[in-house]
């Protein structure tokens, strides 16, 4: 019974890794995760900024992030048309994200996220693979998330400066063949800052997503720096009402290829490169912390793409609208500790 089992499970992983290398091959590779917004666990007061303070020791935080995007995955491909043929890989895109954070002390905390995908539309790239083109699963599991926080400064009364680090990983459980999931696990490093002072708050962030190259039609996924900056302020006082206006900027480090005229006898090939991908948006939004000492936080924004992705709609959708729960018992580290 048990050579039974370990040869289920041996045909069961080769199977997914077969599948997986399938998914991820060069040149039609739907081993993109087709939405960047990735929120973080934990205390926060951006959407795309992380947040410095971490959750306090012993206590749970848990929350609930949701955005709709527009057309985040568009291929422009050369035909015999001088504009080109635009195929939309992933039309409508509804995602939310459940997030749980863990105070390991009043300066760690330990975090998950478990992204799922509740609607969508789109054809992938059954238009280029197929005669007729065939839609996408509705419903996906993403790449979970999982990872720790440290308050290298924390946030405090008598400081206006904090600063935070983070490592987090993204494990391939996705599904990588319908742009839910990169095939490999992902390396997630960053540092977020703010500063307070008289009701403002600025907020900075600075990482990378580190990943193998996903090539798609001549447009190359690969590792990413981010640039997120946040700049908020409150309308009511108290903390009862905020508006908050962010930014998020990931340049793509690997270089984009342009294609030749799709041939069924030649194919496809180099003929030049274009310009860097780089996937850019801006987002507005009303924060209320109100809730349980500002420990419950509720927001909802809107935004879209400042158009610095090259020639194609990958990973950049033309519209976005997030709305976001948390719950995160925040640790009060005193002055000097």
């Amino acid at each position: 019974m048990r050579r039974v089992q370990i040869a289920a499970l041996a045909w069961v992983l080769s199977s997914w890794s077969s599948a997986a290398r399938a998914a991820c091959d060069p040149g039609l590779s739907t081993c993109i995760e087709a939405d960047t917004y990735w929120p973080h666990a934990g205390p926060a007061y951006f959407n795309l900024v992380g947040g410095t303070s971490t959750t306090a020791l012993g206590r749970v935080g848990f929350g609930w992030a949701t955005t709709y995007a527009a057309r985040p995955i568009v291929l422009l491909l050369p035909s015999a048309r001088p504009s080109g043929t635009e195929v939309v890989a992933v039309d409508h895109l509804w995602n939310a994200t459940f997030l749980f954070s863990s105070g390991l002390t009043e300066r760690i905390e330990a975090t998950v996220a478990l992204p799922t995908t509740l609607y969508r539309t789109g054809t992938g790239i059954s238009a280029l693979t197929q005669q007729t083109s065939t839609e996408l699963a509705r419903s996906a599991l993403r790449d979970v998330r999982a990872g720790a926080t440290f308050a290298l400064l924390p946030a405090s009364p008598s400081q206006s400066f904090s600063l935070a680090s983070r490592l987090s990983f993204a494990f391939p459980t996705g599904d990588e063949k319908s742009f839910s999931g990169e095939g490999a696990v992902v390396a997630l490093p960053s540092f977020a800052s703010e500063y307070r002072q008289a009701g403002l708050v600025l907020g900075a962030e600075l990482g990378a997503r580190l990943r193998k190259t996903s090539d798609l039609a001549g447009t190359r996924v690969g590792s990413q720096l981010v640039f997120a900056l946040g700049m908020g302020g409150e309308i009511l006082q108290g903390n009862k009402l905020g508006v908050l206006l962010e930014a998020a900027l990931l340049p793509t480090l690997v270089q984009q290829h342009e294609l030749s005229p799709v041939s069924s006898t030649e194919g496809r090939a180099v003929t030049g490169d274009r310009r860097v991908l780089m996937p850019t948006e801006w987002l507005a939004s009303v924060r209320t912390a109100e809730l349980m000492s500002g420990d419950m936080s509720l927001s909802l924004g809107a935004g879209g793409s400042l158009g610095l992705t090259g020639e194609s709609g990958i990973t950049s959708p033309s519209f976005r609208v997030t709305f976001a729960l948390r719950y995160a018992p925040r640790a009060r580290v005193k002055a000097g500790d």
